[in-house]
């Protein structure tokens, strides 16, 4: 066990100190990168919205052209 108490004090008296592990930021940085992350999801999320939109009103305009001309019959009395 003393090789590998005196392992622990070599690594921590080898450490480097406090004001060498840290480095200080600028926050206009941060502030940047949030406000790019906000138009970023604010975009997303419109292209989302309209994306479904528009899938579902052609979906909707292919089920009826296939009725419409007979290739997928829906017989809604027999449904009942």
């Amino acid at each position: 066990m003393p090789d590998f108490e005196k392992l622990i004090q070599h690594q921590q008296l080898k450490q480097p100190k406090a004001n060498q592990r840290l480095k200080v930021v600028d926050s206009s940085n941060f502030e940047k990168e949030k406000n790019e992350q906000l138009v970023i999801q604010k975009n997303g999320i419109i292209v989302n919205f309209f994306g479904g939109f528009i899938g579902s009103v052609i979906g909707t305009l292919t089920i009826l052209f296939l009725y419409i001309n007979n290739y997928l019959p829906v017989d809604l009395i027999k449904l009942k």
